[in-house]
C-alpha cells in the first residue's frame, strides 16, 4: 500500500475533523521562572569519594549543605593567605 503524500493529505476534507476529534488537550506552555541575578560561577570540583563521604557526614551533624563547607573553606585558605574577599 502507497504511503498517502503530504499533497493528497491535505486535499481531504475529513482530516480536520478527524484530528480534532482524536487531539489530546495539551497544557499552555509554562513561563520559566525568572532566575535570581548572580554574581557567582559555578565551578568542578573533583574530590575522592571517601571525602566527599566524610564532608556529607559532616554536613549532615552540622545541618548544612556540603557546599557551604567548601565555600567556609575557601574562606578559611584566603584569610590565612591575607587575601580580603
Amino acid at each position: 500500500m502507497k504511503k498517502p503524500s503530504l499533497a493528497s493529505a491535505l486535499a481531504r476534507k475529513d482530516q480536520p475533523q478527524q484530528l480534532a476529534s482524536t487531539e489530546l488537550a495539551v497544557p499552555p506552555p509554562r513561563a520559566s521562572p525568572i532566575k535570581a541575578t548572580d554574581s557567582r560561577t559555578a565551578t568542578t570540583l573533583r574530590i575522592e569519594p571517601e571525602r566527599l563521604e566524610a564532608l556529607k557526614i559532616l554536613a549532615a551533624k552540622r545541618r548544612v549543605r556540603v557546599n557551604d563547607l567548601i565555600l567556609e573553606g575557601v574562606d578559611h585558605v584566603l584569610a590565612l593567605n591575607g587575601v580580603a574577599h
